[in-house]
C-alpha cells in the first residue's frame, strides 16, 4: 500500500521491538495507526508528523465511571 507502513517497517524505523510497536498502537500512543482487517497499518505523514513532534500524542481520555 502506498502510503502506509508495517508494523515491522514501523519497527526497523524506530529500532524497537514488535511487542512494543503493538502496544503502542493498542493504547493509541503511536501517531497514524489504524487496524485494518485484523492487521495494524500506519499512516505514513501522520507517522512523520508524530515523529517529528518527538513521538508525543495524546492519550485517549478514559471514560469517566459511574458511581
Amino acid at each position: 500500500m502506498i502510503g502506509t507502513l508495517t508494523i515491522a517497517e514501523v519497527c526497523a524505523i524506530l529500532r524497537i521491538g514488535d511487542r512494543t510497536a503493538y502496544e503502542l498502537c493498542r493504547t493509541g500512543r503511536l501517531g497514524g495507526a489504524v487496524k485494518v482487517g485484523g492487521q495494524w497499518r500506519v499512516d505514513k505523514a501522520e507517522f512523520l508528523k508524530w515523529f517529528k513532534a518527538g513521538g508525543t500524542t495524546a492519550r485517549p481520555k478514559k471514560a469517566a465511571r459511574r458511581r
